[in-house]
């Protein structure tokens, strides 16, 4: 079985936001092999329906919708932006920022510079659609350079109250 096939929601596999992810599990064997060994050992998984769910229950100030976001690979390239974005549907996240050097050379980031969300001792990767247990991240390469706690910022608590406020929902479909 394909690894995207294990990573992916089936009737999202169509979404541009894997397009990242399946090219560097296509060109790349090393990160192949650590991708499949994560997924044996239950410490890589894909985004989950409670995550999608989370996307689609957001109210989002930019698109239609979050979802449209990762339907349209919007993510890629803007990994600080989707993962405030999604960081909005957590209690206690933690922004981190730093180098992913599997990124290196990619158009969207040519010196591996990259933002990841931490939550729960997983980092929620919004570029490449994964969540990956702390411990195991270093095998990807991660390196953190800075991490900080957005719900100091006041400005950050109001967006995420805005983002979540179900009232702001009503005429839209949530699945």
């Amino acid at each position: 079985m394909d690894l995207l096939d294990l990573l992916c929601i089936p009737e999202k596999k169509d979404y541009e936001c894997y397009s990242l992810l399946s090219s560097l599990l296509k060109r790349n064997p090393e990160f192949r092999e650590v991708v499949a060994e994560g997924i044996k050992t239950g410490k890589i998984h894909g985004f989950t329906e409670d995550m999608w769910k989370k996307i689609n229950d957001q109210n989002c100030r930019s698109k239609d919708t979050f979802d449209d976001v990762f339907r349209l690979g919007y993510n890629i390239g803007d990994c600080t932006g989707s993962s405030i974005q999604y960081s909005y549907s957590l209690n206690y996240p933690m922004i981190c920022g730093g180098e992913l050097p599997i990124l290196r050379g990619t158009k969207n980031s040519p010196d591996g510079r990259h933002t990841w969300i931490s939550d729960g001792g997983k980092i929620i990767d919004t570029s490449l659609m994964l969540v990956i247990d702390e411990d195991f991240a270093p095998r990807l390469g991660y390196i953190e350079q800075n991490r900080h706690n957005p719900n100091l910022s006041p400005r950050y608590c109001a967006a995420k109250d805005f983002t979540n406020d179900p009232e702001l929902r009503r005429g839209r479909q949530h699945n």
